[in-house]
């Protein structure tokens, strides 16, 4: 059985692999390295303070998985809902994972439009748009192509829709755990 990612609640036999799918609870979740990051501090940190394992199995918040043999899918093999599950308990149950989160979450979302800037990201979407267009103009398709939908406007609309709904949503769960 899986236990969040420890083989049969012993701290020491940690196995992740990418979870399966994707949780569309948590689009932010679709992307490999953050989870890579938080995994490994996870198990470092179990490792070297074995106690706070105590708290993670007396909790009763893990999730656990087994292995399907219908489908022939270990344990190993999960969801993206039992990753992101697994992540938000340990975060809840060990402070010193919630305070490494606290650092790398602002980490990611800097890094991220560093990369990918609003401006060169729109432009890369619409010239994409077009040539997809233009695809399928030579496959016989006799309308114009509407143009690209998406402004910087727009998109920073959304962002903001977005980092609200995350805002109402973080704000919730802080009030049903005070309860």
């Amino acid at each position: 059985e899986l236990f969040g990612w420890w083989c049969n609640k012993d701290h020491r036999r940690y196995m992740v692999a990418e979870p399966i799918g994707v949780d569309a609870n948590n689009f932010a979740g679709t992307s490999f390295s953050p989870g890579a990051i938080q995994w490994a501090e996870q198990h470092v940190h179990i490792l070297h303070y074995p106690r706070d394992w105590e708290a993670v199995v007396s909790s009763g918040a893990m999730p656990t998985h087994v292995a399907d043999e219908a489908i022939d899918r270990p344990a190993y093999v999960v969801e993206a809902r039992h990753g992101a599950m697994t992540g938000i308990s340990i975060g809840a149950l060990i402070p010193a994972l919630a305070e490494r989160g606290a650092v790398t979450g602002p980490l990611k979302h800097r890094r991220m439009w560093q990369m990918h800037p609003l401006d060169s990201f729109l432009e890369c979407a619409r010239k994409e748009w077009e040539s997809w267009s233009k695809i399928l103009q030579e496959m016989g398709f006799d309308r114009d192509p509407p143009p690209y939908p998406y402004t910087e406007e727009i998109v920073k609309g959304y962002l903001e829709k977005e980092q609200q709904a995350y805002r109402d949503g973080e704000s919730a769960m802080l009030k049903r755990m005070e309860k």
